[in-house]
């Protein structure tokens, strides 16, 4: 199977789901694979578009695990397959897949 991805990064503020910490910033590394569909240029402009409504906001409750982010960035984008989360400096990973 081929497939393309892109990556960008999201820097927004989230409250810990556990309550343990106060409100704090991230960035996250973001994955989206897709099956091959053209040019990746097209899957990034997507991804960043996505992106744009959450760059430097404040997280909804809703989202605020990473593979709930993953998920909501993942329905998002057409033919998204996969999306990956990383924040690299914690080495925590989150991943959201498309049922095959």
């Amino acid at each position: 199977m081929k497939q393309t991805g892109v990556s960008a990064t999201l820097h927004a503020s989230h409250d810990d789901p556990r309550g343990d910490l106060p409100r704090h910033w991230h960035s996250w590394e973001i994955i989206a694979w897709f099956s091959h569909l053209g040019d990746a240029r097209d899957r990034r402009a997507e991804l960043d578009e996505s992106l744009a409504t959450l760059q430097g906001m404040h997280l909804d409750p809703s989202i605020a695990w990473g593979e709930d982010l993953a998920e909501h960035l993942a329905k998002q984008l057409p033919g998204c397959v996969e999306i990956e989360i990383r924040r690299p400096g914690e080495r925590l990973l989150a991943r959201w897949r498309a049922d095959c």
